[in-house]
């Protein structure tokens, strides 16, 4: 089913859909507990800087969070979560899954359709990405919380918490929200992190909200190579470069340079593995080989 209302468009102020990317990795937030260490740190760090969150959401392999704040505090934020999920994975023992770093990056929302699409496609990427439940029921974003009643659950006050448990569920000083909830795993309820109000009053009501839930998978499509796109635009060939020169030394002890065809081959391999959303014509510049034997090895 496809939507085909035209809605009626109105300009919004520092509006932004801020994501990782998620084809560096086969997997960064592999355990439950990593998943809700990147949930609460989002919700604390918005906080922080006084960012508005209408949604987000936690991958096997990257997140999306779609907030509205001055420019200089969304740069902060995501500076901050680049350096806590660094230190993170360093503490938990995992550094070779930061092998290629962590990238994140932002688009600006221009307007309210596109904001509700944001959102949308925030919410329901756990779905598009074969989970196979409705998107409501995925544990590390939104969850039922749009357009549902409020539903009593299990929760505790962060204002109950010694300090002690604060700091052991979100390693930090700051001082939070004693209202804020957590369920039993210590994630910060939705209902807290998510201004729900403000999502309500942009949607309107559930009809309009049900509609932008019926977008079509090429706008979806579409939506993941603009995501990888602004990567490959804003990093470009010299970090693909010294990529392939970390595989390369990592395999066989030299850079790619000095690598013969058949070892140039193999680092080919493992980019394109890593990276998905290369071209062709990307992936032979960063191992410098042809594009044409590239083209004839992955085609």
């Amino acid at each position: 089913m496809e939507s085909q209302v035209q809605w009626e468009r109105h300009p919004v102020q520092n509006c932004f859909h801020v994501f990782s990317d998620g084809t560096v990795v086969s997997v960064l937030f592999e355990t439950p507990r990593d998943k809700v260490f990147a949930i609460n740190l989002m919700a604390i760090l918005a906080w922080m800087y006084h960012l508005r969150v209408y949604c987000d959401v936690v991958m096997d392999t990257h997140f999306h969070i779609v907030v509205q704040g001055l420019p200089e505090d969304v740069a902060r934020f995501e500076m901050q979560m680049k350096r806590q999920l660094t230190m993170y994975f360093r503490r938990t023992g995992r550094p070779e899954l930061l092998k290629a770093g962590i990238w994140i990056d932002h688009e600006v929302i221009k307007d309210d359709v596109e904001l509700m699409q944001k959102i949308i496609y925030a919410f329901r990427n756990p779905m598009d990405a074969g989970y196979p439940y409705l998107p409501e029921d995925y544990p590390w974003g939104a969850g039922r919380s749009f357009f549902h009643r409020e539903e009593m659950m299990a929760a505790r006050r962060i204002g109950d918490m010694t300090q002690d448990e604060r700091r052991a569920w979100f390693h930090t000083r700051e001082k939070l929200p004693e209202d804020w909830l957590v369920d039993r795993e210590g994630m910060i309820l939705p209902c807290c992190r998510i201004d729900l109000k403000a999502v309500h009053r942009l949607f309107g009501s559930p009809r309009r909200y049900i509609s932008f839930l019926f977008v079509r998978k090429k706008d979806l499509a579409e939506q993941d190579a603009k995501c990888a796109s602004i990567f490959l635009e804003k990093h470009g060939d010299t970090e693909l470069r010294s990529e392939a020169d970390e595989e390369g030394k990592r395999l066989f002890g030299r850079k790619v340079s000095k690598l013969s065809l058949a070892e140039r081959i193999q680092v080919a391999k493992v980019l394109w593995q890593n990276r998905r959303t290369l071209s062709r014509k990307q992936l032979a510049r960063a191992v410098r080989m042809a594009p044409a034997v590239i083209e004839s090895i992955f085609h």
